[in-house]
């Protein structure tokens, strides 16, 4: 019903994650697993949408009228259980737009801000880039995945100067799916000692079989102090469009957010989104549901493989994004050898590990969201390269 095993060229679209590879990757030509795009298709409901909006021939300024917000509110409750009202939506332009956003209205120069490492980048920047101290509640590395070390959360609450979280959740790179328990832990610290939670939920549809997002949103004793973040762009593919959604409950919170982005002019409901967004949220369920299927399949594809052919690398277990961790530790190379060894032996366009932070050196992040031969063909190339090590760097 679905073809995600179809090959879609982006040569010449200006694709960021296909002009951005390596000189050695491109020269090849192979299709590169870093950027956290998809190379599927977007769901046909929603290319028939923009097709009927690009033929109406007027792409004025555009509002996010009723029916946008009713789609939106009808996805979150269909798919997250979560009852939203119209009023708590700031609609933004972009997720990494919103983080900057939330934590200039959210905090002060010289306040502290807890992350947790290795977590994707924007994050720190966000941080660092508007005068704010990072505070790392690193990740706890277990055997197949990763876990919060909550009494050094608590403890770093405790700390006056600390007064934002910001979550990933899922996790990107991670792929974990915070548990409900854990996440009212959390909720429970913050609330505690006045932190206030960021969540980026940008990831809370791509879920693999056995597990389920909870948000924030879900979590009462979160509702009167956090902001969750959130877009079509990795669910449906549509990250080109730029606009995401700061939904927040409590009014005082949601006026801050609000007047920020006012200060930095950070809207983001342009005409083509509008169309999409409507359409994703309201026709594509069967879309989403067998996107997920594949996604899952194809992490078990690469755990099969990696234990078969290359048992020295460790993939974290898989639970959320289409985004695989693996531990690449065994080569022992420095970061950047290993990138240049990737790319040039290998023909592989990866995100780095060091690029998330603490705890990510000599990992590497792999986007396996597209067609299985290409995925299988970039293993295959990854084997080949190690074998021609030989025996002098692999345990």
């Amino acid at each position: 019903m679905f073809d995600f095993d179809e090959f879609v060229d982006r040569t010449g679209t200006g694709s960021t994650k296909w002009a951005t590879r390596a000189p050695a990757v491109k020269q090849a030509g192979m299709v590169p697993l870093s950027v956290a795009d998809m190379e599927f298709r977007c769901p046909v409901p929603v290319r028939e949408a923009i097709r009927r909006a690009a033929d109406h021939g007027v792409y004025g300024y555009t509002y996010a009228d009723d029916a946008y917000h009713d789609a939106l509110a009808g996805f979150m409750k269909r798919r997250h259980g979560c009852d939203i009202e119209k009023d708590w939506v700031l609609v933004v332009n972009g997720v990494v737009s919103a983080l900057g956003v939330a934590v200039r209205a959210l905090s002060e120069p010289g306040d502290a801000v807890i992350i947790q490492p290795p977590v994707y980048a924007p994050f720190l920047d966000a941080i660092e880039a508007n005068g704010r101290q990072p505070v790392f509640n690193r990740l706890l590395l277990t055997d197949g995945g990763c876990e919060i070390n909550f009494p050094e959360f608590e403890h770093l609450c405790t700390d006056k100067k600390v007064k934002l979280f910001i979550l990933c959740s899922p996790h990107n790179p991670v792929g974990r799916v915070w548990t409900r328990r854990e996440l009212e832990r959390l909720a429970d610290i913050c609330a505690e000692h006045g932190v206030v939670i960021l969540s980026d939920e940008i990831h809370a549809d791509i879920i693999l079989p056995g597990h389920r997002h909870t948000s924030i949103l879900a979590i009462p004793q979160a509702s009167f102090n956090s902001a969750v973040l959130m877009a079509m762009s990795k669910s449906f593919n549509l990250a080109g469009l730029a606009c995401s959604e700061a939904i927040v409950p409590n009014a005082e919170l949601r006026g801050k957010i609000a007047r920020q982005q006012a200060m930095d002019h950070a809207f983001g409901m342009t005409y083509f989104a509008r169309a999409a967004s409507i359409a994703a949220h309201t026709e594509c369920d069967g879309w989403l549901d067998a996107l997920n299927a594949y996604i899952a399949e194809n992490f078990a594809f690469m755990r099969g493989f990696l234990g078969e052919r290359l048992p020295m690398f460790r993939l974290s277990k898989l639970e959320g994004t289409y985004l695989a961790w693996m531990d690449m530790r065994s080569l022992n190379m420095e970061d950047g050898a290993l990138k240049a060894f990737l790319a040039n032996e290998a023909k592989l366009a990866l995100t780095m590990g060091d690029w998330f932070g603490q705890g990510g050196s000599g990992f590497t992040r792999w986007n396996i969201a597209l067609p299985r031969p290409l995925l299988a063909d970039a293993l295959e190339r990854l084997a080949a390269a190690v074998d021609g090590l030989g025996e002098r760097n692999v345990p």
